[in-house]
C-alpha cells in the first residue's frame, strides 16, 4: 500500500504542474501588459512636461512683453479730482454775487 500512496502523490504533484504553468504564464502576460502601459504613460507624461515647459516659456514672454510695454500716457490737462482756487474778484459775473456755487469759464483763443 505504501507504493500506491506514493504513486498518488506523484500523480497529484504532476497534475499541479500544468495549472502552475498556466497561472505563471498569466502572471507573466499580465506583467507585460502592465509594463507596456507604464511605458506608454511615461512617454505621454514626457510629452505633457515638454508642452508645459513650452507654455511656461510663452507665458514668460507675454509677461516680459507686458512689463516692457510703453507705460500708458499721462492724462493731459488739469486733474479732475483736484480742487483749484481761482480769484474771481473784479471779474465779470452773471447772477448773484452771493451764490453758493460759482462756475468759472476759462477760454484761451491762441
Amino acid at each position: 500500500m505504501a507504493k500506491g500512496l506514493n504513486r498518488d502523490r506523484m500523480g497529484t504533484s504532476q497534475s499541479m504542474v500544468i495549472p502552475a504553468l498556466i497561472v505563471g504564464g498569466a502572471i507573466l502576460a499580465g506583467s507585460m501588459v502592465v509594463k507596456n502601459s507604464l511605458d506608454k504613460t511615461t512617454t505621454q507624461l514626457a510629452d505633457i512636461r515638454s508642452g508645459l515647459n513650452e507654455t511656461r516659456v510663452a507665458l514668460d514672454a507675454v509677461v516680459t512683453a507686458k512689463n516692457t510695454a510703453a507705460a500708458p500716457s499721462r492724462r493731459r490737462g488739469p486733474d479732475p479730482n483736484k480742487r483749484y482756487t481761482l480769484i474771481t474778484k473784479g471779474r465779470p459775473i452773471k447772477g448773484s454775487a452771493r451764490a453758493k456755487v460759482e462756475i468759472v469759464e476759462f477760454s484761451d483763443f491762441q
